[in-house]
């Protein structure tokens, strides 16, 4: 991982007030909490790595600023991509109180970013002392159980053709062929297959740079 710049915090309260862990917190909670000298931010640039897979997660990283993507590499160097995040975001919060607290996935900086670094113990005994950021810090988990659990009936249970109308049902539009194959888990062969067959069988059409999916026969697969 690049070497990235240690800074004091220094962002603005109410930035961090409407993060989803700081709802419904007062400023002076907030800034008792984040000045401690045992946070942290750090400035990432576009291809650096805030984090890399099976690499222990000893911190709470908090996306204040940018996007970052997530993905996961098995033995043989395929990547999976799981989705990008922009900021405000918490990072793989299900895994910093895991028994086995290491990152499931590589996280890449897309455009430059700023991370604030919670100290794990300081973060444990102000969510103690403040029964509010508890609920949200619980939320935030059980919402990354949701997505993740979502995410596996998408791989497991749908075709690839599901899939792909899903995403451009999402996005309106694919962009780039190679980027969203590494989303759906595919080689870009196989992706463009299925999207010429999809349009082939009129259940998408496309106009310039739009998607318009025909749910009237692309009801099959949705």
């Amino acid at each position: 991982m690049l070497q990235s710049v240690t800074k004091k915090v220094k962002m603005e309260p109410h930035v961090l007030l409407n993060m989803p862990l700081f709802k419904g917190l007062t400023e002076e909670t907030l800034l008792r909490f984040i000045l401690s000298k045992e946070h942290v931010t750090r400035r990432y640039k576009a291809s650096e790595f805030i984090a890399m897979q099976g690499q222990i997660c000893r911190s709470a990283y908090l996306l204040c600023e940018g996007k970052v993507r997530t993905q996961m590499v098995n033995a043989e160097g395929k990547q999976l991509t799981i989705e990008e995040l922009k900021a405000p975001k918490l990072l793989a919060p299900a895994f910093i109180f895991a028994f086995e607290n290491r990152f499931p996935v590589n996280i890449e900086v897309m455009e430059t970013s700023e991370v604030l670094i919670l100290n794990k113990i300081a973060l444990l005994e102000f969510m103690h002392q403040t029964p509010v950021a508890m609920h949200n810090f619980l939320r935030a988990i059980s919402d990354r159980s949701l997505f993740l659990s979502q995410k596996v009936n998408e791989f497991a249970l749908q075709s690839l053709k599901s899939r792909l109308l899903n995403f451009i049902q999402l996005h309106g539009t694919i962009s780039s062929q190679q980027e969203v194959a590494h989303i759906l888990g595919v080689a870009r062969p196989s992706l463009a297959r299925a999207l010429s067959e999809l349009i082939n069988e009129e259940c998408l059409t496309i106009e310039g740079k739009r998607m318009m999916i025909q749910k009237e026969n692309a009801k099959k697969y949705l």
